[in-house]
């Protein structure tokens, strides 16, 4: 079994402008909040592209609900 760790090394070492289109990639930071990326994170480590995502406060109040 791969450790959280391990995990993270994986997904960073994935350039996602590789495997997701512009296009896909706008929805998917779209779609995440900060409270779910936290969410994500804890579950498969600090991911870069999700720690954005977690670290993003311009996003609506309501997305961040729970957050804090």
């Amino acid at each position: 079994m791969a450790t959280k760790q391990e995990v993270a090394d994986f997904i960073n070492a994935t350039n996602t402008s590789d495997i997701w289109t512009e296009q896909e990639n706008a929805y998917v930071q779209g779609k995440l909040d900060p409270f779910f990326a936290n969410c994500l994170i804890k579950l498969v480590g600090d991911v870069s592209w999700l720690i954005q995502v977690r670290d993003n406060t311009s996003r609506e109040p309501t997305n961040q609900d729970g957050f804090n």
